[in-house]
């Protein structure tokens, strides 16, 4: 695992951290537990896509940054934003495919791809568009000088 893998993984474990605080400021805790535990398989995958696309999506933030020599904060910014995106699309899936399954021969397709796909999206990136902008900034400048520092 490189450097820039792991300094991205942490970047992403704060972005957590950041959403569930939101949510816990706003709702309270109560309601933070009870999407879990709604969810629970949804919020599963979506993480572990999180995870899983930060480290591809790592290395080519660390090859565009220090070899290609992009802006490190607008290259770190959308990096973690392709992640969030991922994640939420991971997700999202899951419920996806559990209503359609479930309406099987129903006409509900559009109806749950708004509900599992679009509302995700338009929500999380609603309140996570400041806290991924910033912590993606600074992970670009991290893996621009965790390069410099190696060398």
């Amino acid at each position: 695992m490189t450097k820039a893998v792991k300094i991205t993984q942490v970047c992403i474990t704060i972005n957590l951290l950041i959403a569930a605080l939101i949510i816990i400021k706003m709702y309270g805790f109560r309601d933070l537990k009870g999407l879990i535990t709604d969810f629970p398989l949804n919020f599963a995958l979506g993480i572990v896509g999180l995870y899983f696309t930060g480290n591809f999506i790592a290395k080519k933030m660390d090859y565009l940054i220090n070899v290609r020599q992009t802006n490190a904060v607008i290259t770190g910014a959308i990096g973690l934003f392709l992640i969030l995106f991922f994640g939420i699309f991971i997700g999202s899936t899951v419920g996806f495919l559990q209503k359609c399954i479930d309406g099987l021969g129903q006409d509900n397709v559009e109806e749950a791809a708004i509900d599992y796909y679009v509302k995700p999206f338009f929500w999380i990136v609603l309140f996570g568009f400041l806290p991924t902008l910033v912590t993606g900034s600074i992970l670009g400048i991290c893996i621009r000088k965790m390069n410099t520092a190696t060398n």
